[in-house]
């Protein structure tokens, strides 16, 4: 069987379709992005337009008629803060469902978390979530219009009831950039939930905690990162790494956030190659993680190549087969997605 999620984020429409093999094993066959900014007419207007609308239509379209050639496949499609936001979103899930056949969700906060939740615990080994020497593992991720956290256990930990801790925050890096100096500023924009995060944490001020941060920003953090630090070119070699996520110490995250601070958007595109969607958003997202890390007494930082349209995609399969996460080992694809461009 083959299954493909849409994920209609803040920032951009994302597809990722896969294949499931008779050992559980799924494997990721193809991936889409479409830089369709939602969030930029949401947060600022209250709706989607009518332009805007056609738009996302078109993108949908486009992205099915890709997976039409696949037989037996699943879909789903799911919204996030901007959907969620917008005052007209009941009115455009209505008119996507008559339009392209399919319904669409928009996730809650905290089901949008939670999703991310299950799904990065479902990917990464429990070597990577083990809690000692670190106290406690959090789960960031941060998006176009919101910010998810979470508490990650490891499984030996995790009871059948669902009162993890699920946390989620109206703060984004599109909210963000329309603040005049907003990373000086952002001690004071952001929410009081989140200054007191620290709460949930231990009153031992000697523990320190791990932290996963999932997302685009966070991504190409970890692209990056591969080609600044001299300690990941080493540990590399030594076969300390591995394809499906990089791990560092907070001190090394520390110094790198301080290099790409110090660069211009236009010196970020010329030596690093970014687009200038991302250079708009870049250093906003990493002064985020930087002031929840702080928090949160981070020791250790873990990225991995996997996100939220990863976890929708298990959440389908595990849906649809019956079998717990667990069960399903996700095989990724290495490279960066295909664009699909939209027709305006």
């Amino acid at each position: 069987m083959n299954f493909a999620a849409i994920e209609i984020g803040s920032n951009a429409v994302r597809m990722i379709v896969a294949e499931l093999e008779d050992s559980c094993e799924l494997r990721v066959i193809e991936r889409w992005s479409s830089h369709l900014r939602l969030g930029d007419t949401v947060f600022e207007c209250g709706e989607i337009s009518e332009n805007i609308f056609q738009q996302l239509l078109h993108t949908i379209h486009g992205l099915l008629l890709e997976i039409k050639k696949f037989p037996q496949i699943k879909v789903s499609l799911s919204g996030t803060s901007a959907m969620r936001d917008a005052n007209n979103s009941v009115e455009v899930v209505d008119r996507l469902k008559t339009l392209v056949e399919f319904p669409v969700k928009i996730l809650s906060g905290i089901e949008e978390s939670r999703c991310l939740l299950d799904g990065v615990q479902s990917f990464l080994p429990q070597s990577v979530l083990m809690k000692f020497p670190l106290r406690q593992t959090f789960l960031a991720d941060l998006g176009g219009g919101s910010l998810e956290i979470s508490l990650l256990e490891p499984e030996t930990n995790r009871t059948s009831n669902k009162t993890k801790f699920l946390q989620s925050f109206d703060i984004g890096t599109l909210r963000l950039r329309k603040i005049k100096n907003a990373i000086q500023q952002l001690e004071s924009i952001i929410p009081e939930g989140l200054s007191q995060l620290s709460q949930v944490f231990s009153v031992n001020p000697e523990d320190r905690s791990h932290l996963i941060l999932t997302g685009g920003n966070a991504k190409t953090f970890a692209r990056l990162f591969t080609q600044v630090s001299k300690k990941y070119q080493s540990d590399k070699r030594g076969k300390n790494q591995t394809a499906n996520w990089i791990s560092l110490d907070w001190t090394e995250f520390e110094r790198i956030e301080q290099i790409f601070q110090k660069q211009s958007p236009l010196e970020q595109q010329k030596r690093w190659k970014l687009r200038s969607q991302q250079t708009e958003i870049f250093n906003i997202a990493l002064a985020v993680f930087l002031k929840i890390g702080i928090k949160l007494r981070t020791a250790q930082l873990s990225i991995p190549f996997f996100g939220l349209k990863e976890s929708l995609l298990l959440s389908l399969v595990s849906a649809n087969i019956e079998k717990p996460l667990q069960d399903i080992t996700l095989v990724l694809t290495s490279g960066p997605p295909k664009k699909f461009k939209i027709s305006t």
